[in-house]
């Protein structure tokens, strides 16, 4: 656990967006996974968990978009 907190409060200042993008993905996974146990909720908890995945894949691309666009308009920006 320590070196959990050590990791979030040192190492990125990214990591815990990462951490919290990669939560959800998991969540949705196994929300989707095993709701269609549940009778009727089924579809409603396997749709939540599909909205989860995709809002967690969502938050790492518009990420990795914002780091590309920095690193491709970094000289432009410092002139």
């Amino acid at each position: 656990m320590k070196n959990v907190v050590g990791l979030l409060l040192n190492e990125s200042r990214h990591s815990a967006y990462h951490l919290a993008s990669i939560a959800f993905f998991v969540l949705g996974f196994f929300v989707a996974l095993t709701a269609t146990d549940l009778g009727p909720f089924a579809p409603l908890l396997v749709s939540c968990g599909v909205y989860l995945v995709a809002f967690s894949v969502l938050l790492q691309l518009l990420f990795w978009l914002k780091v590309a666009l920095r690193k491709v308009l970094s000289p432009w920006l410092a002139a």
